[in-house]
């Protein structure tokens, strides 16, 4: 599969053009995500739906001036507009001009996950491709509460039933910059752990044919390379936060602890929390974070109740992790210690 075009932005119209029904794309900024997608969906006459996390965000899009089809409607000669129709929503409009009239075609819609359960009844089945953009949010942006499952009710809601009349499912593209890797929508799906090896090895590409998931991890990039020798970046000292998440793709504000998986020999077990279970050494003052459960340690569930419980109880657990004395299985079992325990 061909990642970029001639010009070496991202190929949007082969990554959408794999069918894949969940493609997740996480690169640096101004690779042509946001704009391939709304191109491909456009030359090709495809129902749209374009989201993004919040509310105040989808405000923008509504309004004229932040249309993200702008830098199109120059490029091709073509004229599409947000038009509100909802409190909530606007839908595209590709207008062209007849007789001197302007006559408006209805292309696709814009949507907030913050708010889209109040369009539960709406009819979306014209929508054959969702594109949600800048997924992961950035630190500064305030959290969804259960976010990962706010996005599967809210591709339920527009798939609806059209799977089971014999209809292709519908297609959602998500794209961000690499901002978190233990993000809600990975935490949900279970992507962290596989993103994380995609780092490691520099992978790109990672199909779930058995999921229908396209995962697409991009580390280097010639529209990247290129704005690298601009102002911006030049400011910006090489090698800072800022410009390995938005040139190189390095999810830069990760801190990643001591993942070094131990021999459970040497330890014993001390609490379970929600899928981890935590040992302490048997002769040190260390402790190890795995998702494998043995012995009879104390047990807490995920639910807030509880985890009141365990932090009260444990509490010298998190400054153990802030003198280095705890190791990990992986990734994942350190973002979900720092949820549990922080």
């Amino acid at each position: 599969m061909r990642l970029f075009d001639d010009n070496g932005y991202l190929d949007m119209s082969e990554i959408i053009g794999t069918g894949y029904p969940f493609i997740f794309i996480v690169g640096g900024r101004g690779i042509g995500k946001t704009y391939g997608a709304l191109k491909y969906v456009y030359e090709n006459d495809i129902f749209f739906m374009y989201m993004r996390r919040t509310q105040s965000q989808i405000d923008l899009v509504n309004k004229e001036q932040f249309n993200p089809f702008n830098a199109i409607n120059a490029d091709l000669g073509v004229y599409v507009r947000p038009k509100a129709f909802t409190k909530y929503n606007s839908q595209f409009e590709d207008v062209k001009t007849e007789g001197g009239e302007e006559v408006p075609e209805v292309i696709g819609y814009t949507a907030a996950l913050s708010t889209i359960a109040n369009m539960r009844s709406f009819d979306a089945s014209r929508v054959s491709v969702l594109i949600y953009d800048e997924f992961i949010p950035e630190k500064h942006e305030r959290p969804i509460k259960y976010e990962g499952v706010a996005l599967l009710n809210a591709y339920e809601s527009i798939n609806r039933n059209r799977e089971l009349k014999g209809r292709a499912p519908l297609q959602m593209v998500c794209c961000a910059n690499a901002v978190d890797m233990a993000n809600p929508i990975f935490l949900e799906l279970d992507l962290v752990t596989r993103a994380m090896k995609m780092k490691e090895k520099r992978q790109q590409v990672y199909r779930d044919n058995r999921r229908g998931l396209l995962l697409i991890n991009l580390d280097v990039t010639p529209i990247g390379q290129k704005k690298a020798k601009t102002a911006l970046y030049n400011l910006s000292a090489s090698g800072s936060e800022f410009s390995k998440m938005a040139l190189e793709n390095e999810y830069s504000f990760e801190e990643i602890g001591q993942v070094k998986p131990q021999s459970l020999k040497e330890y014993r077990p001390l609490v379970k929390v929600g899928e981890i279970c935590i040992y302490e050494h048997k002769s040190d003052r260390k402790y190890y974070i795995c998702d494998h459960l043995s012995g009879d340690p104390d047990i807490y569930t995920s639910g807030q109740a509880d985890l009141m419980r365990y932090r009260k109880r444990y509490y010298y657990l998190w400054l153990a992790y802030l003198d280095n004395c705890i190791y990990f299985q992986n990734y994942l079992t350190q973002v979900l210690f720092e949820r549990y325990t922080k």
